[in-house]
Formats: C-alpha cells, structure tokens, sequence
C-alpha cells in the first residue's frame, strides 16, 4: 500500500486492468493469441502503399481466471488515461502481478545491481552514482525490439545544466541483461501502457538505465543533482528495484507548467521493490537525496529508468 508520505492533488483511472498486446501480421496475430488468449482487442492500421504496421492493444475487459494464467504481466490501472489527464500515474508495487514463469529471470535481473560501474561524469565530484546503460529500437514495421550496441546518452546542457552537454558512454548493459525475458517484457509493457491511445507510425528509441545510488557516512547520494528538471524524452519510466539502510530519496513533482510550482503537487516515497511511476516530457520532478539509516550494512538505492523517444521528434 501506498505510505503515508504519499499525497495526491488527483487521482489516476482505476477498476480496470489492462493488458498489452503487439502484433503485425496474421502469423503474428495468431502467436499473440495463443500467447494471451481471448478476447483481445486488435488495432490494425495502413501505412501509404498498403504496410501493415505492429501497434499495441490494451485489454478493455476481464478475461477468465483461466486466461490470465497466460498473462506475462499485469496492471491494476490505466496508465496512459493518467499520463493524458495528470501527466503523470503512480503505480504501487501491489498493482501488478508477474507471472510466476518469469521469476528466474527475475532474480537474474535484480542480481545485476551488483555489478554496475561507476558513474565517470558527475560534474559535482561525487562518487556515489553506479550505472550501466543500453538503447533499444522497436520497429513500427515489425514490433522487433533490437539492441543498438556502443550507443551513448545525451542531454542538453539547457535540460541538464549539470552533467548534459556532451555524450556520455556509461559501461553498457551486459550481455545477459540484453537478453534477459523479464527486461524485455517491462519494455514492451511499459511501452504498451504509456502509448495506449497514440497512434504509432514510427519506430521508437528506448533507453535503458540501471543506476545505484550509494550513501556512506556523511556522505549523502543524490540522485538528481541536477535539481528540479524536465526530461527531454516523450515518456519515461521509473520502477524501484531496492532500497537498503537509507532515509530520503523521497519523488517530488511539480507540474507541468512553463515553470515548476512552488510547492511540489506529488510528494511519494517509493518503499518496495517495484513501486513505480510514469511521466512525460512536460512534469517537473526532483528526488532528494538519500542519508545512510542507523542499520548494517551500504545505503542504497536501485532503480530502473526506461525512456521513450518517438524517432520523429529526435533533435
């Protein structure tokens, strides 16, 4: 459940879960539908010259007991309703459920925060961020999603006055984590959700960070130190995947005006792992820095970034 340090001005869409679905052509359609069962809803669109092109389809009513046996994951809430009407959606970790046949992969994946490296561009000195970063393409043609080897990141230094400006070509993602399952479906997933009432006609770029921060005696982490910012891409999720022995890292959104509000409009402390949130380009948001707790061992905090950049709006 959401902790008391959770305050909304609005609410996001709820009663409903949804589910995602991409296809292509007929072969695909038939794989989808014995992936996911039925019913299903289909959107089908036509390019010039007559090319069908995957898009996704969410679920708009509850299938049988017996169906959701075949669902990869789940979601106890419209998403993308909510990032059309707030901007934003905040999901608890208890919103979703995970098919038991991806806990192996899972488990792989939240092990590989132990094994990223250190962030070498943090212009304010500090030590405490650890990362690794891949992109992916998905095709509007096919729906593949494909790994885009050696690519760097980049901000602008007016959207990241701190640490943008330039490329940087943090350690990649392994390759086990390239092709981990799990990985994999949250993309597609998340992706699902955040574009359910856009219409696609191109192929997409997604950025996947894995990042650490660390809090040591004394030492705070600080995970956004570049302050109160907007992102530059189309949509962007953030999943928790651990924290241990900190006090902080505490979200704040403030709207999505010209300028930020004064006073943050959300205020949420993700707790366990998979509270999520989702946003798009416009929200203003910040997270504070985290303080070592009084417990053994490191401080940390983990997280999952996926960005989504529509490769028509590209700089």
């Amino acid at each position: 459940m959401f902790s008391k340090s959770a305050h909304f001005l609005s609410d996001f869409p709820r009663g409903k879960k949804c589910w995602f679905t991409v296809a292509a052509t007929s072969a695909r359609i038939r794989a989808v539908q014995q992936r996911f069962g039925d019913p299903f809803t289909l959107r089908r669109a036509v390019r010039p010259r007559n090319q069908c092109f995957w898009v996704r389809s969410l679920y708009t009513t509850r299938p049988s007991q017996e169906n959701n046996k075949n669902k990869v994951i789940t979601v106890d809430a419209d998403i993308g309703s909510s990032i059309e009407s707030a901007h934003y959606a905040l999901v608890p970790a208890h919103d979703f459920l995970f098919t038991p046949a991806m806990q192996e992969s899972i488990e792989a994946f939240r092990l590989d925060w132990e094994h990223l490296e250190a962030d070498p561009y943090m212009a304010d000195g500090g030590k405490y961020r650890f990362r690794r970063y891949g992109l992916f393409r998905l095709s509007a043609t096919t729906g593949e999603l494909s790994a885009i080897a050696g690519a760097s990141f980049y901000q602008s230094a007016k959207i990241n006055p701190l640490n943008g400006g330039q490329p940087r070509h943090f350690a990649p993602l392994t390759a086990d984590i390239v092709s981990n399952a799990f990985l994999r479906e949250v993309i597609l997933f998340d992706f699902a959700q955040l574009t359910a009432n856009k219409h696609i006609d191109d192929d997409w770029f997604i950025g996947v960070h894995q990042i650490r921060i660390l809090a040591a005696d004394g030492i705070p982490g600080n995970p956004t130190p570049e302050g109160t910012h907007r992102d530059d891409e189309n949509f962007t999720a953030q999943h928790l995947i651990g924290r241990h022995n900190i006090s902080g890292g505490i979200n704040y959104f403030y709207g999505n005006g010209p300028a930020p509000t004064e006073c943050p409009q959300v205020v949420w402390e993700q707790q366990v792992y998979f509270d999520s949130y989702y946003f798009d380009r416009s929200l203003w948001h910040s997270v504070s820095p985290i303080v070592l707790g009084d417990g053994d061992g490191d401080g940390y905090r983990d997280v999952l970034l996926i960005d989504f950049v529509e490769s028509s709006k590209l700089n």
